[in-house]
């Protein structure tokens, strides 16, 4: 999974730093195509999932993840989103900041990738799926919520002039910053005091890219000058996202 995930983040990088302009145009289309993938698995998968675990305080950490996305895109400036809201030049201090807040969330995100170790189980069409585990299934979903994540800051890169050295040194860093939270998050769970939390870190997780998705599907399909090929999108994402898995 870890392999996976970095190579998959400096190959979308590498190829949106060489075919930006074919990019460029596609943006918008594909940041709606891949929430709609990622809000269609953690309303059939994920969130099926945490409450399927009968424990009332996870709600709680559903909605810390929503508030704590909220806190940290006030040091991103909502990159996450696909684009950053800040008006004028950058310095490099507000670069490194809205890095540091990028970096943090996907560090955060990647904490149940491999801590997270039981069998998808929940009811799914009448059936219990066994098929896949859950992991591979989180796993997924943030692979691609961080593939056009990857493509934009190559872009916000390449819009502030940022040498080449420096740009892939970026990417390369927030490639890994996801497999570390994973690592580290495996290593959390192995012991005792932490070994309940998988599922709060789950639900913490799942809180922040409900923030995300919601918003973007939203922001995006009220900005957009065809709004029945950006519903378009919007559907087929949704429907990808059910026959995945």
């Amino acid at each position: 999974m870890i392999t996976i995930l970095i190579l998959s983040v400096i190959g979308t990088g590498f190829l949106a730093d060489v075919f930006g302009r074919y990019f460029k145009n596609y943006r918008n289309h594909i940041l709606s195509f891949s929430v709609s993938v990622v809000l269609s698995l953690i309303c059939i998968h994920i969130i099926p999932e945490i409450f399927s675990h009968h424990e009332h305080t996870l709600g709680y950490f559903l909605l810390a993840g929503f508030i704590l996305q909220i806190l940290l895109e006030l040091l991103s400036k909502g990159i996450e989103h696909g684009h950053v809201h800040h008006h004028g030049s950058i310095n490099k201090s507000q670069l490194a900041i809205i890095f540091i807040g990028l970096c943090t969330h996907a560090f955060i995100e990647g904490i149940p990738i491999q801590s997270f170790d039981t069998n998808h189980s929940h009811i799914h069409a009448n059936e219990i799926s066994l098929e896949s585990s859950f992991s591979w299934i989180y796993f997924t979903a943030i692979l691609i919520h961080k593939l056009p994540i990857a493509i934009v800051l190559m872009f916000f890169l390449i819009e502030l002039k940022v040498s080449t050295l420096k740009k892939y040194l970026f990417l390369v860093l927030f490639s890994i910053t996801t497999p570390l939270g994973a690592i580290i998050g495996e290593q959390l769970m192995l012991t005792e005091s932490f070994h309940e939390w998988s599922t709060k870190f789950l639900a913490l997780t799942t809180g922040m890219l409900l923030h995300i998705t919601t918003l973007l599907i939203f922001e995006d399909h009220n900005h957009s000058k065809d709004k029945f090929k950006n519903l378009f999108i919007i559907i087929i994402g949704i429907v990808f996202g059910v026959f995945i898995f």
